[in-house]
């Protein structure tokens, strides 16, 4: 007996498999499941970078303070020494100003690592500008510019300050302190070396997207992520395109509701490669 052809079943060779817009659906939901794990995978790690944690201290300070782990305990922070920029972790922050925090009992003071909050600077290594680079100064805990020979940074100037600026008070050498906003980025000085780690048209584009000097791994890792989302969305295109033709040569009456599912695939192919852009951006510019 011949099994009965319908709208679900199709005969090929004498078996009975499933219509190739039905796979199309199934892949549908496995890509719509999967890009939504991603987003969320990525979502939540983009939030984790955003919390601010409390800690002990040694001493007191209070916001715009750049502080380093005390060598005793991974849950206090002290002063970052001048002689040590190796050991610069981040800044003391009013909890105020953070979109999340994480308190733990008797710990009053709150670090950034990640994040714009303001720090205290000094001109001792020359006038700030925007866009500049920020090191520890000479005086444990401040900022200062920094130059092309320092190895670690604490992050990037959002604005300028002078001698002639707002100054808060002048040092015995002529140096000004005061405050500015700073974009955290605590680590080795993406200066270094720059040109001989990334190519000069790619360096170029990852700059012109992030607004900003970035490093090498951030260059890299953006163009694996392009890469990646690129190819997913080709196969869905490739693939979809292919089993439409192939659906419509077995059954011409289908051709309509095949030409929906091929439009369906291009809407996702298209959504995982705006995600991938996503992703690149937000990559280069956090």
């Amino acid at each position: 007996m011949n099994p009965v052809k319908g709208p679900v079943w199709e005969q090929i060779g004498g078996n009975l498999k499933y219509p190739a817009s039905n796979g199309m659906k199934i892949k549908k939901s496995g890509l719509v499941l999967a890009i939504f794990v991603a987003f969320f995978i990525f979502s939540v790690s983009v939030a984790a970078q955003a919390v601010v944690r409390s800690f002990n201290t040694k001493g007191s300070f209070g916001p715009g303070w750049v502080v380093a782990l005390s060598k005793d305990s991974d849950s206090t922070v002290e002063l970052s020494p001048a002689d040590q920029p190796s050991r610069i972790y981040g800044l003391v922050i009013d909890p105020s100003a953070a979109p999340f925090t994480v308190q733990k009992q008797n710990q009053q003071v709150f670090v950034a690592t990640s994040g714009n909050y303001p720090v205290l600077v000094s001109t001792q290594n020359g006038s700030i500008n925007s866009g500049d680079y920020l090191t520890i100064s000479n005086t444990d805990g401040i900022a200062a510019k920094a130059n092309e020979g320092d190895e670690f940074i604490i992050g990037r100037a959002l604005g300028g300050f002078s001698s002639n600026g707002s100054a808060i008070v002048y040092a015995s050498d002529g140096s000004a302190l005061g405050r500015i906003m700073i974009q955290l980025a605590p680590g080795k000085n993406p200066q270094l070396k720059q040109a001989a780690n990334i190519p000069g048209p790619l360096r170029n584009i990852g700059e012109s997207l992030a607004g900003k000097t970035v490093s090498a791994v951030r260059v890299y890792a953006a163009l694996a992520v392009f890469t990646i989302t690129a190819l997913i969305a080709a196969v869905l295109l490739f693939g979809g395109i292919r089993n439409a033709m192939v659906a419509i040569g077995r059954n011409p009456l289908s051709r309509h509701s095949v030409m929906r599912g091929l439009v369906q695939v291009i809407v996702a192919a298209v959504a995982v490669l705006i995600i991938g852009i996503l992703g690149v951006y937000l990559l280069l510019k956090i």
